[in-house]
């Protein structure tokens, strides 16, 4: 069970880190309104694009597709012409002259101006395809918050340990959605950001509780525990281990909670709780 929530873990943080990126991009692009700018790619200017698709939809999109990508011709979003081409240096004399060996008119009538329309569209189509990051994170933001609510004070009783005012208050703003998903399935520090050398909260640690058929009681923090062994350290740093035999343990996993929902989450469930956490601003 733990291999698979490590495993799960692991993806969620992929997620959380392409998102990161995404959502530092998305800022950069509300800089530049009149613009359309890709991810990790250059810069297009959108109206340039948007002409250029008016020009290659109905004059070659019925061989290469309205998006570029083929259809009875080739793929020009993969096309060794588009990817080398400086604004239309390469693309301007093919689709003038044609190549009537493979069966493409000329279109010369094309000025000079759509020519360079007709790149810029084909490029950003390039650019769009190379990077991975360009998706819309908003698209996960499909539940129903006041569901997700419901659920939050009932069902899932995350109200016994969190508070929207309190512990999560303005937790929205702090987080992206992806990364927001990511903490309230399985809250521990992402791994991308510890790699990246982020400032991130250490977990809290699992205590336990031993009592010894002595009468004793030794509280710490659970260092190792399986069928036979149970090991702490207790408040004086002190390694200490015991046998569980006749012993009674009580452990408190800050996360045991959260580890038990996990499999019994319905996917509609996790949207509905991320759109009910995407309203605490």
């Amino acid at each position: 069970m733990r291999g698979l929530l490590i495993s799960i873990c692991a993806l969620l943080f992929a997620v959380s880190a392409s998102a990161q990126a995404h959502q530092a991009a998305q800022k950069e692009q509300e800089k530049k309104p009149a613009a359309a700018t890709n991810s990790f790619g250059p810069t297009f200017d959108q109206a340039a694009v948007e002409r250029g698709q008016k020009i290659f939809v109905p004059t070659c999109g019925f061989c290469h597709g309205p998006d570029a990508r083929g259809k009875s011709g080739p793929d020009l979003v993969r096309s060794a012409v588009v990817l080398h081409d400086n604004n239309g240096d390469l693309i301007g004399p093919v689709v003038r002259n044609g190549r009537p060996d493979r069966g493409m008119p000329a279109f010369a009538s094309l000025t000079p101006e759509q020519m360079s329309d007709l790149a810029t569209f084909l490029h950003s189509r390039t650019a769009a395809a190379s990077n991975r990051f360009s998706y819309k994170v908003s698209g996960l933001l499909t539940g129903n918050a006041q569901a997700g609510e419901a659920f939050f004070n009932g069902e899932g009783k995350c109200n016994t340990c969190h508070s929207p005012t309190g512990d999560l208050a303005h937790i929205a703003t702090k987080y992206d959605p992806p990364d927001l998903q990511r903490r309230f399935l399985y809250p521990v520090p992402s791994l991308m950001d510890m790699f990246m050398g982020k400032k991130v909260k250490p977990p809290l640690p699992t205590k336990v509780t031993v009592s010894l058929p002595s009468g004793e009681t030794v509280t710490g923090t659970l260092e190792h525990m399986d069928e036979f062994i149970v090991a702490l350290r207790d408040s004086s740093g002190w390694y200490r281990s015991f046998s569980r035999e006749n012993a009674k343990v009580e452990v408190q996993d800050p996360r045991a909670a959260h580890e038990a929902m996990l499999p019994n989450y319905t996917d509609q469930e996790m949207h509905d709780m991320l759109a009910y956490l995407e309203t605490l601003k």
